[in-house]
């Protein structure tokens, strides 16, 4: 982006178009920003799909993600009820006892801690829709929100230039 540079006068013509080149430079700057963080919301919801397509789950996977537009940005939105075990990891056997680097949301109980307490096991079963037993290990943690956030954070520089770069 090019350096601006504004040059005021002291009289009312002057400071009147000044202040309309602010207002005009104001827009310009909203508008680029409002495209830096769609454009980021679309590299996060890209790498999440891809995470949760790529993760392990014994389950049936309903696990869908959408950009949602909000007052000021965008929101990645992760829904489905696979998404919390996808993200966070259930039982001991891919675990340990804490995989996830970051605190847990509230609500979100700790590995082993969910289904009366069977994920403290190396195995334990549950039965499907269907009706059949399935013997589990549980889930690895695959975290497809915070590798998101990673990503986004990781390609924010780039994109910015990219999108301020251009009027």
């Amino acid at each position: 982006m090019a350096k601006r540079v504004l040059t005021v006068q002291l009289n009312s013509k002057s400071i009147s178009s000044a202040l309309k080149e602010v207002r005009a430079y104001k827009a310009w700057v909203d508008r680029k920003t409002k495209e830096l963080a769609r454009k980021l919301a679309r590299i996060g919801a890209a790498e999440t799909r891809v995470r949760f397509a790529g993760a392990q789950y014994d389950g049936v996977k309903d696990a869908s993600v959408s950009v949602e537009r909000i007052q000021d940005g965008y929101k990645i939105v992760a829904s489905g009820g696979s998404v919390f075990f996808l993200e966070f990891g259930a039982g001991v056997y891919y675990n340990g006892a804490e995989p996830y680097p970051e605190p847990r949301p509230a609500g979100v109980v700790g590995i082993g801690q969910y289904g009366k307490g069977k994920g403290k096991q190396k195995a334990w079963g549950f039965y499907d829709d269907r009706g059949e037993l399935v013997v589990t290990h549980g889930t690895p943690a695959a975290m497809p929100m915070l590798h998101a956030g990673r990503e986004m954070r990781q390609q924010i520089e780039q994109v910015a230039r990219e999108v301020f770069a251009h009027d």
